[in-house]
């Protein structure tokens, strides 16, 4: 099987379902999609207010100043408004931002300020300003190896959360700077398995995977593996550990040690309670069959989910109408009390609606890119299709998600020849993603490249991409 195409579907379902193996909350918490903004020009005018104040005679380490234009940044991102006007604040937040971090270089370093510039990419991070985050936490990093070098906690601190966010934006530049330093890292960490340190060795392991470096990908993993049994970590991080190990050697042929790995990753666990960690362990079992090569038994998971999720997701739309209606009842009568139930159970089928609906349109993807692997174009299309029409009818759908399925059904239409349909489907990818990853995104030029070939075919075009390509979140 194409490794790529193994790569493109297990980095797809671990992200989707937050890997209930891994319990990997970098990947599945850090949430770069949908960006916390508000209606506030009062806190924006303090902003720029406040900057004009320190602009007086800022001088070359003014750290005042580059505070202020921080503060400004934050303020600027987060401000709401129509689309274009989000795009532009967006780009004015990180020129602000650059300006910071020319200051706080010029400035003397010090740890206290490597940390606070921590604290701002946290703050950033946290509001889903992924970028703004990204460029904060890269201008601490600088302060603090500048402080204490590249081995100091602080330094190690601020190198693994940008790991991690780096890891949940794709940019895989910064990742292919950064794991090498948490690969020399690990043999004195005191606690790598406390969460963002494990998260971040996870991640390192996955870059390694990826760029198909498998000799730094098994010698990292074996390495946790071996300080996971000295420090008696739980059963799942060394569950976890296992399957990254059999994945590695799967890449690498060694079929019979990959087996013996996989059967124990594979051993019974404890089914988890309700709907979402229920689909999360479906997923999960998807890609274990996807990295061992199993495509057909990942088929055979999957398509027998379909039906599931699809009466679910019928029963779930019956029981919303009901609730609504009775909390349209329970506010004409006025009862306090009753008002408050009806209210409750309004959301709690709203809530329930929700998770049908994108477990559905999950799945429906899910087994389209498997199909869309083994070559079956024709089932792959009505899949993606689907799943294109399910995820904007549902409330918290990733973005990402649904440029995939774009992404994907463009490689079907284009194998088919059908450049029209294709150039359009690569267009719309690249106009929702440019403005939240911005123009250096793997994602992004993925598009912008599709989209270039489409539109100056040549006498005899070189076939399209017979399988999805790799995707990271």
């Amino acid at each position: 099987m194409d490794t790529r195409l193994m790569r493109a579907l297990i980095l797809g379902l671990l992200a989707a379902s937050g890997s209930a193996v891994a319990q990997l909350p970098p990947a599945g918490a850090i949430v770069c999609d949908t960006p916390v903004y508000q209606v506030d020009p009062d806190g924006l005018a303090r902003a720029r207010q406040a900057l004009d104040t320190v602009r007086a005679a800022p001088g070359p380490h003014d750290l005042a100043l580059a505070a202020a234009q921080a503060d400004l940044a934050f303020a600027t991102a987060r401000q709401s408004g129509p689309q274009p006007q989000r795009d532009a604040n967006r780009k004015a937040a990180l020129d602000l931002a650059e300006r910071a971090g020319a200051t706080w270089n010029a400035a003397p370093a010090s740890a206290a300020l490597a940390q606070e510039i921590l604290r701002r990419g946290r703050t950033a991070r946290s509001a889903a300003h992924c970028p703004l985050a990204l460029n904060l936490l890269e201008s601490a990093l600088a302060v603090a190896d500048k402080t204490g070098g590249a081995n100091d906690p602080v330094s190690l601190s601020v190198a693994r959360e940008l790991m991690l966010l780096a890891t949940a934006m794709g940019d895989d530049p910064t990742v292919n700077a950064l794991a090498p330093r948490l690969f020399a890292a690990l043999d004195a960490d005191p606690a790598p398995f406390d969460g963002i340190n494990y998260n971040a060795y996870l991640a390192a392991t996955d870059h390694y995977y990826r760029s198909e470096d498998h000799e730094r990908a098994e010698a990292l993993v074996n390495r946790l593996i071996d300080k996971a049994k000295a420090s008696g970590a739980d059963a799942l991080k060394l569950r976890r550990l296992d399957f990254e190990r059999a994945s590695i050697y799967y890449a690498q042929g060694r079929y019979r040690e990959a087996e013996a790995l996989a059967a124990l990753a594979d051993r019974p666990q404890a089914k988890p309670d309700g709907l979402r960690a229920d689909l999360a362990r479906v997923e999960e079992d998807m890609a274990v069959q996807v990295r061992s090569g199993r495509l057909q038994a990942a088929l055979a998971t999957g398509e027998a989910q379909l039906p599931r999720l699809e009466a679910g997701r019928a029963a779930s739309a019956a029981a919303l109408q009901a609730a609504e209606a009775d909390w349209e009842a329970a506010k004409k009568e006025g009862k306090r009390d009753a008002m408050a139930a009806a209210r409750t159970r309004y959301a709690t089928a709203r809530r329930d609606g929700t998770i049908w609906q994108l477990g559905l349109a999950g799945m429906e993807s899910y087994v389209g890119e498997v199909q869309h692997a083994l070559g079956r174009l024709d089932l792959a299309l009505p899949l993606y299709e689907k799943a294109l029409d399910h995820y904007p009818a549902a409330g918290g759908a990733n973005v990402y998600d649904i440029e995939r399925v774009r992404a994907d059904m463009a490689l079907v239409y284009r194998a088919r020849g059908d450049t029209a349909r294709a150039l359009a489907l690569q267009q719309q990818v690249k106009q929702a993603l440019l403005p939240l990853l911005g123009a250096r995104h793997p994602d992004v030029l993925e598009a912008e490249a599709q989209i270039a070939q489409l539109s100056n075919p040549t006498p005899e075009p070189a076939p399209a991409p017979a399988t999805p390509p790799k995707r990271k979140k």
